[in-house]
């Protein structure tokens, strides 16, 4: 009820779309996951009132979040910050799913654009793990001073090795799932509002294809081989396809407990499990995601009836 009256507020115009976005980007610093609704409302925004409106709402919210981070923190940059790594990503899928009408297509592009990071990252920083190193020295550092902090140094630093490793690939996967959510909440908003059952019929659907479901599976080989040390920038594609996959996972357990008639209790177990196992069930979820491109999961519960 509330996300509802978030989204029926923001679609007044321009300017309380913006407020709105800006607010809660601001709010995202103390809760961050409150960073994928201010994404929602862009795409929202986007997708009822077109790309030129939505170009609009994202200077609005530009000026507005870069006072709100002047007056709060005193750091103008943090407002270029979060327009380059959370608004225009989504604005951008957003485009992709506005011009295209497919929900697949926009993840996938979502996944380009983290892919895009990935090579950015690799083609301006030569060490990409020695780089990060340094960067989360200063958090590190101050982590092992706590008392909490059981680990001795050698171990703190074998730690801080192998998070700088997988560094770029996390915030690659981070720009894509930013997107991502932020398209989801964004077509959700819109089917509620407008057509409801809309998006959910659409998501249950979604199917990214072979030719993505192959790549991910080399990368998978290359990760798990010795091979893959020598193409670090491709190992850190992964966790972005990862993320797309996951999604389409997550959208094959929702059409089988919808196919299967079963109690929505399923869908609570599987929201529970991604947050205290998220890798793991990433993984899962994945190659779901992977292998339904090949043996089609939804048809064949279908044709199985409403036994399990």
């Amino acid at each position: 009820m509330l996300f509802k009256v978030i989204a029926s507020y923001a679609m007044q115009g321009r300017w309380k779309a913006a407020a709105t976005t800006a607010v809660l980007s601001a709010l995202a610093i103390i809760f961050p996951p409150l960073n994928y609704l201010s994404s929602g409302v862009i795409s929202l925004t986007t997708l009822r009132m077109g790309p030129r409106e939505g170009v609009s709402v994202i200077l609005a919210t530009l000026v507005v979040f870069a006072l709100l981070a002047g007056f709060l923190v005193g750091q103008l940059w943090i407002a270029g910050l979060v327009l380059l790594t959370s608004w225009l990503p989504v604005y951008l899928v957003t485009l992709a799913l506005g011009y295209t009408r497919s929900f697949a297509l926009s993840l996938l592009t979502a996944s380009g654009l983290g892919i895009l990071v990935v090579l950015m990252l690799h083609l301006f920083i030569p060490d990409t793990a020695s780089w990060w190193q340094q960067m989360l020295k200063p958090f590190i550092d101050n982590l092992s001073e706590q008392p909490s902090w059981q680990l001795n140094a050698t171990q703190t630093e074998q730690v801080a090795m192998r998070l700088s490793g997988l560094m770029t690939g996390l915030v690659a996967a981070g720009v894509c799932l930013n997107a991502i959510l932020g398209i989801i909440i964004g077509r959700a908003w819109q089917s509620e509002l407008y057509n409801p059952g809309a998006f959910g019929a659409e998501f249950k659907q979604l199917r990214l294809g072979k030719a993505p479901a192959v790549f991910t599976g080399l990368l998978i080989i290359l990760a798990l081989t010795s091979i893959g040390s020598y193409v670090p920038w491709l190992i850190d594609c992964l966790p972005v396809m990862l993320v797309v996959f996951g999604v389409q996972g997550l959208a094959i357990v929702h059409a089988m407990v919808a196919i299967k008639q079963k109690s929505k209790a399923w869908l609570v177990t599987v929201y529970v499990l991604l947050v205290i196992m998220l890798p793991q069930m990433v993984m899962i979820l994945a190659s779901l995601g992977v292998l339904d491109q090949w043996f089609n999961l939804r048809d064949r519960s279908k044709k199985s009836g409403t036994g399990i």
